[in-house]
């Protein structure tokens, strides 16, 4: 009996240290499945927000092809004449126009502003320089030759002013 005593603290001890072991991998086991979920969830979000870039790319690709018939239909309905202004056609022209508005601005498009406003390199692209202002530094823009557009912020191609 005295030899049975001997090995269970041997045993036990065995036993304790196999036990250690056991504990320390399931933590290993635990941390490595909690960087590899982490991992995993910031996977989503990069490719979610890969994704929404794409989108945004290919839209900016079909917006740059809608715009400049957005800008002939706008200058088409400038120029009708006054006595044609209230005819149904001419009326419903306007409708389009005013839904294409309405989903370019949904789409996140918004035209640059011009006339009156400082000229900014970033958003303007000076193609013409009044005489009144040739001595001015000032460079405030006087008349939009052509309308530039932003998308969500960010410049599609500027405006062509004379300042």
């Amino acid at each position: 009996m005295d030899k049975h005593h001997q090995q269970q603290p041997k045993e036990d001890k065995i036993c304790s240290e196999d036990q250690q072991e056991l504990e320390k991998k399931c933590e290993e086991y635990l941390h490595g499945w909690k960087r590899a979920q982490a991992d995993y969830e910031n996977l989503k979000k990069t490719t979610e927000k890969e994704k929404l870039e794409w989108v945004k790319l290919a839209n900016q690709g079909i917006l740059l092809q809608l715009l400049p018939i957005y800008d002939h239909l706008k200058l088409a309905i400038k120029h009708i004449p006054e006595g044609e202004k209230k005819t149904n056609w001419v009326v419903g022209i306007v409708n389009i126009k005013n839904q294409l508005t309405k989903f370019l601005s949904e789409a996140g498009v918004e035209e640059i502003k011009t006339v009156g406003e400082k000229f900014n390199p970033e958003e303007h692209e000076a193609v013409a320089v009044s005489e009144d202002n040739i001595d001015n530094q000032e460079e405030e823009i006087s008349e939009e030759l052509h309308p530039g557009y932003k998308l969500h912020g960010k410049v599609l191609y500027p405006a062509k002013v004379k300042i």
